[in-house]
């Protein structure tokens, strides 16, 4: 299936993510963490952790215990909406933290044909503007390690929906695989990402917009306060994230707020060093625009109810304001390929790519072009390449041939998907100039089995359970072993690369790092090394040179 919805980074993001994972009664020692103990050496998860705020308690599932709606910041409602997280408020007792919290303010989420439950929210939670600022951990109970990597994993949702309790997101195998798991939910949609002239004028630091990315600070500075009495290492942390989460990680990737909160980086699906985030001074002039906002003080914008807010923004396609992170010269100061050529970005090795059928949100071209998606002429590819291309259409049309209509629709295809897979490489590139950190780039291409399969194939976000290990029984029919072969291998190079920062290991396929080359690791039927046609690598160089400057 191959159409055009949005640019917008929306699906698994749309569905974003966790469920409630399946929990039995807690059978561990009532012992109680000091926080000044140290783990280093003879780790013991307790049953009830303090934490910032209190004490809390988990559930346990055969060897993994998960600890779920632990709050990292004080409820951003009243006067603390359009406002960085401020610190977690304290409880008394011990909190019981065995079920997610509710998502952030969105609209209503359900499944379709290819985002089914399972990679939805569990909207039987609700939605709430107070209690959304939460994460959720899960740990392997019977380790005698208290030094393991940690996994740090941010929902997509194109910025406008999604949460932590979809349940592709689930962390029960990779806990048992030896990574601390954490997974997390933030202010998306206008609650998030606002940007208006009243409230950067309210700012110290002159600035608006961008809450999103400022929750994810704070979570990663709960992480860093918290996470070793968990048995993780807050030296050793891996923010990794899918679509408008891959976004977000890029926004880590370039945010000094970010410097040191981590130490490596997955890109799943999305990155932005071949488009530019919109400034600070755009959003701002959107949204004192918006019918709905118009002439309200901050006092009246703050006052404003949960079905007002939606209303800002019915779905996410269509809004009122815009609602994505902006470069505002302080939490994102430069564009990402700016950064990177200033060589100022967060330099930490990191593990990028894409999926075949990404087509389907991320088309090569303009959707009011969009043909026929089975057929194709030779006119109608080659105007695309020239309009899209330019004075470079020669040369795509020389990676990308069209001798007759049959080659046009084959190339055509190919160009959309590889056209998102080359900005992986391109962002190689560019962290390559100034940074020495490794990059490792892949393509997946796996088609995930299903009622749907033969349609939609390897469908943006069918990536994530692969990577979690995780296969849910709302396709128990359709799943075989190769794909539970798949799980294990792709799980194995995600948390070789959270311990080591280089996803090799004993019993896998060799994954090389980036050399310069535009060389990819296949995560298909075969997993291997994928290497594309000197016409291809010629035609993507001279764009990387030509057009981005690299």
């Amino acid at each position: 299936m191959f159409y055009q919805k949005s640019r917008w980074l929306l699906a698994p993001l749309s569905a974003v993510m966790l469920f409630f994972a399946a929990c039995s009664d807690d059978d561990s020692s009532d012992k109680i963490v000091d926080p000044d103990q140290n783990q280093e050496e003879d780790f013991e998860l307790a049953s009830q952790i303090e934490v910032d705020g209190g004490l809390i308690e988990g559930r346990a599932q055969d060897t993994v215990t998960s600890f779920k709606g632990i709050p990292y910041a004080a409820p951003p409602i009243g006067d603390l909406r359009w406002k960085a997280p401020q610190p977690v408020v304290a409880w008394d007792g011990v909190k019981q933290c065995d079920e997610f919290s509710p998502s952030a303010i969105q609209a209503d989420q359900s499944p379709d044909d290819t985002w089914t439950t399972e990679f939805i929210i569990d909207t039987s939670l609700g939605y709430s503007e107070g209690e959304c600022l939460t994460l959720n951990v899960w740990t392997d109970n019977t380790s005698a390690d208290g030094e393991r990597p940690v996994i740090f994993y941010i929902h997509g949702g194109g910025y406008t929906a999604g949460g932590s309790s979809c349940e592709v997101y689930s962390g029960q195998e990779i806990a048992q695989k030896g990574a601390v798991y954490v997974s997390i939910n933030y202010r998306v949609a206008v609650n998030g990402f606002l940007a208006h002239p009243l409230l950067s004028a309210e700012s110290e630091e002159d600035v608006s917009g961008n809450y999103g990315i400022l929750d994810m600070v704070a979570a990663l500075k709960w992480v860093k306060n918290n996470i070793s009495r968990f048995g993780g290492d807050p030296e050793n942390v891996t923010i990794m994230g899918q679509s408008a989460g891959a976004g977000s990680v890029g926004c880590l990737l370039i945010s000094p707020k970010a410097a040191g909160l981590f130490h490596k980086a997955v890109v799943q699906s999305y990155n932005y060093i071949n488009s530019s985030m919109p400034t600070l001074e755009s959003l701002e002039t959107q949204s004192e625009a918006a019918a709905d906002l118009a002439g309200k003080t901050l006092e009246q914008m703050r006052a404003m109810t949960t079905d007002e807010l939606k209303a800002l923004l019915p779905n996410p396609f269509m809004s009122q304001v815009s609602c994505q992170p902006c470069v505002d010269g302080v939490v994102i100061p430069k564009n990402t390929l700016e950064t990177y050529k200033d060589g100022t970005q967060n330099d930490v090795p990191i593990l990028t790519g894409m999926v075949a059928e990404d087509i389907i949100f991320f088309g090569a071209f303009p959707s009011w072009f969009q043909p026929d998606p089975t057929a194709m002429t030779v006119t109608e590819y080659t105007e695309k390449v020239t309009y899209v291309y330019g004075d470079l259409a020669d040369e795509c049309l020389a990676a990308y041939p069209a001798s007759d209509d049959e080659e046009a629709l084959a190339s055509y295809i190919a160009l959309s998907r590889e056209n998102y897979l080359a900005d992986q490489y391109f962002l190689a590139k560019a962290r390559a100039l100034k940074g020495s950190s490794s990059t490792y780039l892949y393509y997946y291409t796996h088609v995930m089995p299903g009622e749907n399969s033969d349609t939609i194939g390897a469908f943006h976000t069918s990536d994530v359970p692969y990577f979690l290990n995780y296969f849910s029984g709302e396709r128990s029919d359709y799943w075989t072993q190769a794909d539970y072969d798949m799980g294990e291998a792709m799980s194995s190079y995600l948390v070789n690369f959270a311990k080591y920062g280089d996803p090799n290991g004993s019993g896998l396929t060799e994954w090389s790092t980036f050399d310069g080359g535009m060389d990819f690791f296949e995560l298909g039927d075969t997993i291997s090394p994928l290497s594309f046609s000197e016409a291809k690598v010629t035609f993507w160089n001279t764009y990387a040179s030509e057009k981005l400057g690299l």
